[in-house]
C-alpha cells in the first residue's frame, strides 16, 4: 500500500476506535431502558444522520449507511454491522459484532458481554489518547529547544558585544 493509503486506513482505524466505545454505550443505555437491539441500533444511526459535519467520522457515516441498506434491502443491521465489522479490520469491533451476532443467533446474556468490552474500549482509548499526548509532547521539544537557544543568545548578547 501506498503511504497515503496507510495513513488513511489507520485513521479511520482510530476513528473507529475512538467512536466505539460511545456507540455501545448508548446501546447499552437504549437496551436498559427496554429497547430491542435492532430498534436500539436503528435509534442510535438515526442520531447518527443529524450529527454535524465536524463531529462526522467513518465509524457514524458505515453504522448510517448500515442502517440505510437495511431498510433498501431489508437486511438485518445486525447482520451488516457485522459484516462491516470484517471488511473493516478492527478486531475491537469484530468482538463486538461477534457478541451481537451471537445474541442474534443464540440469544445469549448479552448486556453483561457487551458492558464488559465497553469498560476494554473505554481503556482501550484512554491508552490511545496518552499516547498521542506523548507523541505531542515528543514533537514540541524540538520547538522548545529553538526557543531556549535564541532566549540565551539574546541574554547572552549583550554581555558578549561589550568584551
Amino acid at each position: 500500500m501506498k503511504s497515503d493509503e496507510k495513513k488513511t486506513v489507520k485513521k479511520q482505524k482510530e476513528e473507529i476506535i475512538m467512536a466505539l466505545p460511545g456507540f455501545i454505550n448508548q446501546l447499552l443505555l437504549l437496551m436498559n431502558s427496554g429497547t430491542a437491539v435492532k430498534d436500539a441500533f436503528c435509534r442510535i444511526a438515526g442520531s447518527y444522520t443529524v450529527l454535524p459535519e465536524a463531529r462526522k467520522n467513518s465509524f457514524t457515516e458505515a453504522v448510517c449507511s448500515i442502517y440505510d441498506n437495511s431498510c433498501k434491502t431489508g437486511e438485518n443491521v445486525i447482520a451488516g454491522f457485522y459484516c462491516y465489522s470484517r471488511l473493516s479490520g478492527v478486531k475491537e469491533l469484530t468482538r463486538v459484532a461477534n457478541i451481537l451476532m451471537e445474541n442474534r443467533d443464540k440469544g445469549t446474556d448479552l448486556w453483561e458481554k457487551l458492558a464488559e468490552q465497553s469498560d476494554a474500549l473505554w481503556a482501550e482509548r484512554k491508552r490511545l489518547a496518552l499516547e498521542k499526548i506523548r507523541l505531542a509532547e515528543s514533537k514540541m521539544s524540538f520547538p522548545l529547544g529553538i526557543l531556549l537557544i535564541a532566549l540565551i543568545i539574546i541574554t547572552a548578547a549583550p554581555a558578549m558585544l561589550q568584551i
